[in-house]
């Protein structure tokens, strides 16, 4: 039987703050197994915290999907102050490029998975990997920060036209100038460099208005960068993988299997990024 290894993996040398959770499907000489595809999530909590809700439970599901993943926990809180998160996320794409061969991973497969403010956090990365602070303050290349797909779960996208202002004063402070708050609307930041995107929202979102998904899913339709956009009909926010484990208590509220089905979907939309496919 093939062993899973879970360990944790500070992102920067001597500094615990930022670290990552990784759970990789050790190798056997009884396999015959490539090195797989990747996948880096970002859990969400407003930038205040990183909820559990949206962590072990998604690795498991990339898990089982033929995945290897690896869970950030990224700055929040008083910590939060951007660029921190940013560049927490940078190092991490970094980190597990530069170390493919000891993941057994593909560095040119690896996709971003962020949920909520953490999925803001995934867009941001995927339309500023190319910033010149990355390279400047984290070494390296720019294309060592980019991921190669991101998955935007129920993200949070525009400071200017979303309604979660909370989640962008934790990382601007308090009375943000309107150039601060056009700077993290990530609807603004893409163009033809953002790589390919799969978004999924529900329509009565009350926390998280699925605007937010429909403005990127627009902004990267006329940037003629891939997208996939599913607006399912029903459904709180943070439903995670929409399972009892993850509901909270076991609430009905959070147990969607129709929604559910967006992983599937996901890994649908990666294997044909990654593999050359043509939707079709």
């Amino acid at each position: 039987m093939q062993a899973l290894q879970i360990h944790s993996r500070n992102i920067y040398e001597n500094c615990e703050k930022a670290h990552m959770q990784c759970y990789v499907q050790a190798r056997s000489h009884k396999l015959t197994m490539p090195p797989r595809p990747a996948v880096v999530i970002f859990p969400g909590g407003g930038y205040d915290y990183t909820s559990d809700r949206e962590a072990e439970p998604v690795a498991n599901a990339y898990l089982a999907a033929g995945y290897s993943a690896f869970v950030v926990r990224y700055a929040v809180g008083v910590d939060a102050k951007h660029p921190h998160p940013l560049l927490d996320a940078a190092a991490a794409v970094a980190l597990l490029r530069a170390r493919a061969e000891e993941f057994y991973i593909d560095p040119h497969k690896i996709a971003v998975c962020g949920f909520s403010a953490g999925g803001h956090l995934a867009a941001h990365l995927g339309t500023q990997w190319h910033l010149p602070l990355l390279r400047e303050t984290l070494g390296g290349e720019s294309a060592d920060f980019r991921p190669d797909a991101m998955v935007l779960c129920y993200p949070v996208i525009s400071a200017i036209r979303g309604d979660h202002l909370y989640s962008f004063l934790n990382l601007t402070g308090p009375d943000p100038a309107q150039e601060a708050l056009h700077a993290l609307s990530v609807d603004e930041l893409v163009d033809g460099r953002t790589p390919p995107a799969f978004l999924w929202h529900t329509a009565d979102d009350s926390v998280i208005s699925a605007v937010n998904a429909l403005l990127m899913a627009d902004a990267l339709t006329k940037a003629g960068v891939t997208a996939e956009l599913h607006l399912f009909p029903k459904g709180n926010h943070s439903l995670s993988v929409c399972t009892r484990e993850t509901a909270g208590g076991g609430s009905a509220e959070r147990i969607y299997p129709y929604v559910g089905r967006w992983v599937a979907l996901s890994v649908e939309f990666l294997e044909n990024v990654f593999y050359g496919g043509e939707f079709r």
